[in-house]
């Protein structure tokens, strides 16, 4: 696959935040203070607001590159962007009250690794999304 340099730095960009908050997060969880879940929705709220920033991009810079034809098609563009900014913020609750189960006698390794396992889950769950809007808004131009 060809990047463009911008693409490939986001990704280096992202890599390297995901690995720092892999680091946090496993710090966090092998801590036995009541903060580390805290600081875990700490993570994931990041987490979420990177998503976020990167949906409205994605948007805007397709809206950039294939402006509307007209009125009618403008009104279904806004609409799918509407659709998909409020599916992306109910997967941003439902991941924010999915707690792993922690329990009291997991030990330091068990619950960095219930921790790494959350944060991939949701992860793929936001990457699935980008890829599920990326086709809506290709049927959308298709049409």
């Amino acid at each position: 696959m060809n990047l463009s340099p911008g693409r490939r730095f986001s990704g280096l960009k992202q890599l390297a935040v995901s690995a720092g908050c892999l680091v946090l997060a496993g710090t966090c969880w092998s801590a036995e203070d009541p903060g580390a879940r805290a600081v875990q929705q700490q993570l994931l709220q990041r987490q979420q607001q990177q998503d976020a920033l990167q949906l409205r991009m994605q948007q805007q810079q397709r809206a950039a590159q294939s402006p509307p034809a007209d009125a009618k098609q403008k009104q279904a563009w806004e609409k799918l962007q509407i659709d998909q900014q409020q599916q992306q913020q109910g997967l941003h609750y439902r991941q924010s009250i999915e707690s792993p189960a922690v329990q009291p006698a997991d030990d330091g390794a068990t619950r960095r690794a219930k921790a790494e396992m959350e944060r991939l889950k949701s992860q793929q769950q936001s990457q699935e999304q980008v890829r599920r809007f990326e086709r809506e808004m290709q049927q959308e131009r298709a049409k």
